[in-house]
C-alpha cells in the first residue's frame, strides 16, 4: 500500500450505514405499505396536514420500486465490503448499484424525482472511491501477492 486508507475506511463505513438504512426502509415499505397506509388514513384527523401530505407522496411510490432499491442497497453494501478489501470489483459493483438507484425513480415516476443532491453525492463518493482505490493500487493490473505468515524452516 502506498498510503494509509483512513479516508477510504471512513467513507466506506458511512456508505455501509447508509446502505443498511436504505435496505431496512425499502424492505419495510415494500412489505408493509398497504398496512401503513391504512393506519395513516384511519388516523388522518390526528396528523398535521403537512405530515399526511408527505405520507401520501411516500405511499404513491410503487412497492416494486421500494423492493428494487432495497436489493440495490444490498449490492452497494457488498461493493463497499469488497472495496474494504481493495478489490476493484467492489468499486464497479458499488458504482453500478448507485447509478441504478438514481435511475430507477426516473423510470418509475418521471424526471421530477431525480434529486440533484443525490446525483452530486453519488458522483462525489464514486470519484473519491476511485481516487483512493487507485492510490492504494487496487486498479493495478499485476496481482497483489498474498500475505505470508513466516518462512517455514525445515
Amino acid at each position: 500500500m502506498n498510503q494509509s486508507p483512513v479516508l477510504l475506511r471512513v467513507l466506506l463505513v458511512l456508505s455501509i450505514i447508509y446502505g443498511a438504512m436504505t435496505f431496512l426502509s425499502g424492505t419495510m415499505m415494500a412489505i408493509a405499505l398497504p398496512s401503513l397506509d391504512a393506519v395513516y388514513r384511519a388516523n388522518q384527523s390526528l396528523l398535521p396536514s403537512a405530515m399526511f401530505t408527505m405520507w401520501e407522496r411516500a405511499a404513491a411510490v410503487p412497492r416494486l420500486l421500494y423492493a428494487a432499491l432495497a436489493v440495490l442497497s444490498l449490492a452497494s453494501v457488498a461493493g463497499c465490503v469488497l472495496m474494504w478489501n481493495l478489490r476493484r470489483s467492489g468499486f464497479h459493483l458499488y458504482t453500478i448499484a448507485q447509478l441504478l438507484m438514481l435511475v430507477l425513480p426516473l423510470l418509475f415516476m418521471g424526471k421530477g424525482y431525480l434529486g440533484l443532491g443525490d446525483l452530486m453525492f453519488t458522483a462525489l463518493f464514486v470519484f473519491i472511491y476511485y481516487r483512493q482505490l487507485k492510490q492504494l493500487g487496487a486498479f493495478d493490473d499485476e496481482p497483489h501477492p498474498a500475505p505470508t505468515d513466516s518462512p517455514e524452516e525445515e
